[in-house]
């Protein structure tokens, strides 16, 4: 498998390591081993012969959060974590993944879910029985993060709907609940690949597909086809789908955001699928105040630390490069930062609990 990917390794193995200021993971580390440069040229010493696979080297593959910035400061644009996958996908093969990710893995099967709970319970007990319908045409697709950490974001999402008079969207019943990215991370595709064909049954049906989470987002639209899981074309991120619908006055705001906002592009909703625009509108139409910015933003933006199965190898690490980024929302100056993106928010307030975070929807039901 990573014979395909001989151009990204060499060219990362011989450069001179150009990205190496903007890796989240060799910064909270201070080990160049953990770099995209350190990674990339283990695996061009393994395909040497040099360095055979075992449980350190598959331990490295595992230090990145897959967040893509390393991209936007390399002459070739060389994509590192579509390789980070590839050789998580061989440690699996070869039983050598770290113990973190067996054990998660194990608890994944039992629960179908990252988090353990009945979320498809919890997803009915949180909406009302009228919004679920199974044969909609137009689906909106929670993921596992938003029901489990944030119920009250998804009662949001329907509230802002329904007060632009948008009827027609029914929820997911979550009986799969997770669009799996977290087994696609930690290198289990063919796990990944029953997770999708199952969604692929329950979702092929619908024209459209909306979801808060980019992560979500990237899944439906970009790795299940992958696997041979076709679905609709149209999958919205949620701040996809209400832009243009704000642009039309759809959005009766009855009282204006009072606080100084500071936004963070997640890197699945700006990088990966190149939303940048949209949330920025929203949140302009609500706010009393000019939106503040992160100084590295947009398709800079710097990484939450919750992506790439990090959190589950290494969940102090998660908790340096959240903090790293909440540099600029801790300055002295009080502002609330908002995102959109459930697992950016979960790894904010882990890193510091004084941090105000609140989801873009939760900002716009505010000002209803």
């Amino acid at each position: 498998m990573l014979k395909r990917f001989h151009k990204e390794i060499d060219y990362c193995t011989y450069c001179p390591k150009l990205c190496r200021f903007s890796c989240p993971v060799g910064n909270a580390s201070s080990n160049e081993t953990f770099t995209p440069w350190g990674r990339q040229t283990l695996l061009h010493l393994i395909g040497q012969g040099a360095v055979g696979w075992d449980r350190a080297t598959a331990n490295t593959v595992y230090k990145c959060t897959t967040c893509m910035l390393c991209r936007e400061f390399c002459d070739h644009e060389i994509e590192v974590p579509p390789v980070m996958h590839a050789a998580r996908n061989e440690a699996v093969r070869q039983k050598i993944q770290p113990q973190e990710v067996v054990e998660f893995h194990h608890f994944f099967r039992e629960q179908q879910n990252p988090f353990g709970d009945d979320l498809a319970a919890r997803l009915r007990s949180t909406l009302p029985a009228s919004l679920f319908n199974a044969d909609a045409q137009v689906v909106y697709f929670p993921g596992c993060s938003l029901i489990y950490n944030y119920p009250q974001t998804i009662k949001n999402t329907f509230k802002v709907l329904e007060a632009m008079d948008v009827n027609y969207v029914a929820c997911y019943d979550a009986e799969t609940p997770c669009c799996g990215i977290p087994l696609y991370d930690t290198g289990y595709l063919d796990d990944f690949k029953k997770n999708a064909e199952v969604l692929g049954k329950k979702l092929g049906r619908a024209k459209v597909i909306i979801t808060g989470c980019p992560s979500c987002a990237w899944a439906l639209k970009a790795r299940l086809p992958e696997v041979g899981v076709q679905l609709t074309e149209r999958i919205y991120h949620l701040t996809e789908f209400l832009a243009p619908l704000v642009e039309e006055g759809k959005l009766p705001v009855r009282r204006p955001f009072a606080r100084r906002v500071i936004y963070h592009d997640p890197c699945y909703l700006g990088r990966y699928l190149g939303v940048f625009e949209q949330p920025r509108k929203l949140l302009n139409e609500v706010c009393r105040e000019p939106l503040i910015e992160f100084s590295w933003k947009e398709k800079h933006s710097y990484c939450c630390g919750g992506g790439g199965a990090i959190p589950t190898t290494n969940p102090v690490m998660t908790r340096e490069i959240a903090r790293e980024r909440l540099h600029e929302v801790n300055d002295g100056e009080k502002k609330t930062l908002v995102t959109a993106c459930p697992t950016c928010m979960r790894s904010f307030q882990k890193a510091d609990e004084r941090v105000d975070v609140m989801d873009l929807v939760d900002v716009l039901a505010r000002c209803l």
